[in-house]
């Protein structure tokens, strides 16, 4: 594991504290849904030792789904959102223009990923980035978006990060590239709607005055 590091301009232009805002929120709303969907008093045949690992499934599911929901509503700021079909299952990529995010349920903030052939190949990708690598001026000539992953969950504490995982021979290397999404100041509601007052209809001073005058009531 790396130390964590700055955003790098190009990621940060992707992610936005808008658009993490708008992850935070449906990291959230993921997890109230998990909840609601496995609760052992309303359905006691949940209740065994592996009740964790169902919610992991069912947390990383909702996660995604709600990552897509946003993104058709227009949430997010130049991300678009596809499923991508791996052989039996899919997974949501958020696309931007220089990253592409996965996510990925983690019962402890330290714990590495999964393998897969997915995986590594994004990390393949990484390996060789210039923009990982600190290079400048990268853009023009690159072809292969960044490969991000929101990596989200808690069995001790609660979490949610975008990483950069860049050794394709150990799944535990990455690049930490936001802070902790979970703990982020609560923005969303003023990004996803602003209230509008009534108008309220007032006279100027001038047509008051001449009102009061004409003995006209108030």
């Amino acid at each position: 594991m790396t130390k964590p590091t700055f955003f790098l301009t190009e990621v940060a232009q992707d992610w936005s504290e808008r658009n993490l805002t708008v992850v935070q929120q449906a990291v959230l709303e993921a997890e109230r849904a998990t909840l609601a969907r496995s609760d052992v008093r309303a359905d006691p045949l949940l209740d065994t030792p592996n009740l964790p690992n169902l919610r992991g499934v069912i947390r990383w599911h909702m996660v995604q789904k709600q990552l897509a929901m946003a993104a058709e509503r227009g949430s997010f700021d130049g991300i678009t959102a596809e499923w991508v079909e791996l052989g039996g299952v899919s997974v949501l990529e958020l696309r931007g223009r220089y990253t592409s995010v996965t996510t990925h349920h983690l019962m402890e903030e330290n714990d590495a990923p999964r393998e897969s052939m997915f995986r590594r190949r994004g990390r393949e990708v990484n390996e060789v980035s210039p923009v990982l690598r600190g290079l400048e001026g990268w853009a023009e000539e690159a072809s292969r978006l960044i490969q991000l992953v929101l990596v989200h969950g808690g069995k001790s504490s609660e979490f949610a990060y975008l990483r950069a995982y860049t050794d394709p021979d150990n799944r535990a290397v990455y690049r930490q590239l936001s802070r902790n999404i979970k703990l982020m100041p609560m923005l969303v509601p003023s990004i996803e709607f602003e209230p509008v007052s009534e108008p309220v209809v007032e006279l100027s001073p001038a047509a008051e005055q001449k009102k009061r005058a004409s003995g006209e009531a108030p």
